[in-house]
């Protein structure tokens, strides 16, 4: 997948489980996030990660901390208010 396409999907899901292949192991793994970083929880979260050509920054939710993905190793993007059925999105 390409950097412009995961952002992409991001701003149009907002909050997604984001699947991919971990380039340590070669597992696949996941990770809850979002690009949304204008809420008051994330913002008084600390970051020094600095985004690359070939790396995306998130917010991810379950690790409760920023994260730099490499969008060439996203195998799926799934919205999360799909995973928790919510009828309204």
């Amino acid at each position: 997948m390409k950097k412009e396409e995961l952002s992409a999907l991001m701003r149009e899901y907002g909050d997604a489980t984001i699947t991919y292949r971990s380039l340590n192991s070669n597992k696949l793994k996941y990770n809850v996030c979002t690009l949304d970083f204008s809420t008051p929880y994330i913002i008084e979260k600390k970051n020094r990660a600095k985004e690359t050509e070939d790396t995306l920054l998130l917010f991810c939710w379950d690790t409760d901390s920023y994260r730099l993905l490499r969008p060439s190793a996203v195998t799926g993007v799934v919205p999360l208010a799909h995973t928790l059925r919510n009828e309204n999105v």
